[in-house]
């Protein structure tokens, strides 16, 4: 709230689990409720005063948070549907489905925090690169090749197959 991005602990809302009231925003459902934040410097727990924001440590073990929201939703929420979202079930029953995420915290006109999630980026852009990279050493092993080497000194420039490098321009562009 007080940091751009925070560490923290969230799950998608569920009228049958997390309760929805006539003051509540009109579009909960379709958004992450933070469950915990934490400090990323020292792995602690952020509790946060709705009032003044003021940021209280509390030494908190993350992996039991984790263990025991993902027990609880996997064992005790599974039968649940949601209003919004066709495949809840899936979502909630997949190992990873609480797991620290980077997220930008807003705190609601009705006092519910929501996270609007950044962690994804950072999976599609690894994704991504990770193709590149190995398109880069192919091209490289193919500017290797004696013939490419003579048609290099030749010409002065590489063969058509191995002429251009991939990169981090327009690397998201497709």
């Amino acid at each position: 709230m007080n940091k751009k991005f925070n560490l923290i602990l969230c799950e998608l809302h569920c009228p049958f689990i997390h309760g929805k009231t006539d003051s509540s925003d009109p579009n909960i459902e379709t958004h992450y409720l933070v469950f915990d934040k934490y400090n990323p410097y020292t792995y602690t727990y952020l509790s946060y005063s709705l009032d003044n924001y003021d940021d209280l440590d509390y030494t908190v073990d993350m992996n039991m948070d984790i263990e025991y929201l993902s027990y609880n939703y996997r064992v005790e929420y599974s039968e649940f549907e949601h209003p919004t979202i066709r495949n809840y079930r899936n979502i909630i029953n997949r190992q990873n489905y609480i797991k620290l995420e980077i997220a930008q915290c807003i705190l609601l006109p009705t006092q519910e925090v929501i996270a609007i999630l950044k962690t994804f980026w950072l999976r599609i852009i690894q994704r991504k690169w990770k193709k590149i990279y190995k398109e880069r050493k192919e091209i490289i092993i193919q500017q290797m090749n004696p013939n490419a080497l003579y048609f290099r000194r030749v010409y002065g420039k590489w063969p058509n197959n191995c002429n251009y490098l991939p990169g981090l321009k327009g690397m998201l562009s497709s």
